[in-house]
């Protein structure tokens, strides 16, 4: 922080070199909002802990960091926030089924009554899906390789026997735009950055080599996935489009400055020219049909199905990053043409709430109490700074700018692929770096930020990251121990419910929990003496 920090004691009226109470300096939030972040990646000045003025997470804390701390009060802290009653009925225990063949589904469907599950995710569908009402086909959705009346069957089946059956749309593969994902945020924030390895082992460090033969280095999937570009997709921008052109209304009468840039230009499909750089691209996803609305398209779909909701899994990294802007910290000098942050993310609150919110219109039109949900990264409600690379802060953001959109959404939020590589920074605080901590503390950035209705996310097995090629011993698998841990330290204060990722994925050895144990665990917290906690996921062989 290059403030005055000295002028600042003065005016605290503190010895020097020592550091003055949050409040002196008009910090006073510092004390409640932002406790304990890590002068490096966190908020500074302040922490909200008394005791932790003297941390700073940083082996070598930047300059404008050294130092610049202020004190709270040494009062004990208040108590933690009482966890929300649990659901009449009990809670949610979700699970996510990434469909690779019917058998999968109709397994479920036929032990629909005794499954450890009440809510199943298909995924996932497009964010480019076409479908005509009536139509009764499921090309060009996203599950193209499957028949409409079998799904339809077993989702029927499902939901006679007490299971919710919700459609997704999204996840990472829809969200991550391979080329500028890899210039703005693999590559876009210098080359000593968790994945830069990637632009160095297929671009040989150079970021002009990250072209189309090789899926601009590998960013988004490694080789062994096999993928190629037309596997990647993105969240359009249907301009012209009744709804789209309502929710657009919605979020500008609403919005800060600056105002929304919906870049309505990038098409799904098309050439686009990046204007920082002159390269232009072809663009992730399925041209659209004149006068079609994905969106309107996939409530239609949902409602011709029979599910009793759908799922927005937005994860567009890549839009975050490009399209970023500066947020100085207060008294932090103006950018010089060399800025390094940190950034807010506006335009992405912007897309994610326009899009929320044309799904919200289509349900309300086309299927009343159908439900809306939503998948949510796990820093998305940590407010303060924004250093780039993920969607920190983007829910705490909608909460405070849209709450509409927000309202009787659950919200999965995606705990796991957390790193424990602290070269980086990627513990949250030194205080919080085995996954059960991660989870806890991420988890409680959702209760302070007043998003309630949160479930606490699982993953099975091997993580997607860090890289199990070249960061392995940084992963957090989830063991059967961490599982133990986070269902009591953490589950139990989210009685809404939890979920897990992916309910046919493996664990990879015996310490692992299984899919089954992590459902039957989440119904014994959210669901106690529920029959379906001792039920069992029927296998495939």
């Amino acid at each position: 922080m290059k403030t005055s920090l000295l002028s600042l004691l003065a005016l605290a009226g503190a010895a020097h070199g020592a550091a003055p109470m949050c409040s002196s300096i008009g910090k006073a939030d510092m004390c409640t909002q932002f406790a304990c972040e890590s002068t490096c990646r966190g908020y500074p000045p302040g922490f909200g802990t008394a005791g932790c003025v003297d941390a700073t997470n940083c082996a070598n804390p930047p300059a404008w960091a050294a130092s610049s701390v202020c004190q709270c009060s040494s009062a004990p802290p208040g108590p933690a926030p009482t966890p929300s009653p649990r659901p009449a009925g009990g809670g949610v225990v979700g699970g996510y089924l990434l469909l690779k063949n019917i058998g999968q589904l109709q397994a479920l469907a036929a032990n629909s009554e005794t499954i450890p599950f009440t809510r199943v995710y298909l995924a996932f569908l497009s964010p480019t899906l076409q479908y005509v009402a009536g139509s009764k086909t499921l090309k060009n959705t996203g599950l193209d390789d499957f028949e409409f009346e079998a799904v339809q069957k077993a989702v029927g089946a499902l939901t006679k026997g007490g299971v919710e059956v919700f459609l997704s749309m999204g996840g990472w593969n829809a969200g991550c735009n391979p080329y500028f994902y890899a210039r703005y945020s693999v590559g876009g924030y210098g080359t000593h950055t968790p994945n830069y390895w990637e632009i160095e082992q297929y671009g040989g460090g150079d970021l002009n080599n990250c072209v189309e033969s090789n899926q601009f280095c590998y960013v988004c999937e490694p080789p062994s996935e096999n993928t190629t570009l037309a596997s990647f997709d993105m969240f359009p921008t249907p301009a012209g489009h009744a709804t789209w052109e309502q929710a657009k209304a919605y979020v500008q009468g609403k919005s800060p400055s600056p105002a929304p840039a919906w870049n309505e230009d990038m098409v799904p499909g098309g050439k686009y020219t990046d204007s920082k750089t002159g390269v232009t691209v072809t663009l992730p996803g399925r041209p659209l049909a004149a006068g079609r609305n994905p969106y309107q398209d996939f409530v239609q779909l949902a409602k011709e199905l029979g599910v009793s909701g759908i799922d927005l899994d937005y994860e567009e990294m890549w839009h975050a990053d490009y399209f970023k802007v500066e947020a100085p910290m207060k008294g932090q000098k103006p950018a010089t043409g060399d800025y390094k942050g940190p950034w807010k993310l506006p335009q992405t609150v912007y897309k994610y709430a326009a899009i929320a919110k044309d799904l919200q219109l289509n349900i309300a039109a086309i299927a009343p109490g159908m439900k809306l949900g939503t998948a949510s990264a796990a820093v998305g409600a940590w407010g303060g700074s924004w250093w780039g690379g993920n969607l920190k802060g983007l829910w705490f953001e909608l909460k405070q700018t849209f709450p509409e959109v927000l309202e009787g959404m659950d919200l999965n939020v995606m705990t796991y692929d957390l790193s424990s590589n602290e070269e980086f920074h990627e513990c949250p605080d030194k205080d919080h770096c085995p996954l059960a901590d991660q989870v806890g503390f991420f988890m409680d950035t959702y209760t302070k930020a007043g998003l309630g209705n949160a479930f606490v996310g699982y993953e099975i097995g091997q993580p997607a990251y860090p890289s199990p090629v070249h960061d392995k011993q940084n992963q957090m698998p989830l063991t059967k121990t961490a599982l133990s841990t986070i269902m009591s330290q953490t589950q139990a204060k989210f009685p809404a419910g939890g979920f897990l990722w992916e309910i046919y994925k493996a664990a990879v050895d015996p310490s692992q929990a299984t899919p089954q144990d992590v459902a039957q665990a989440i119904c014994n917290s959210v669901r106690p003496g529920d029959k379906r906690c001792t039920g069992t996921i029927p296998q495939l062989y």
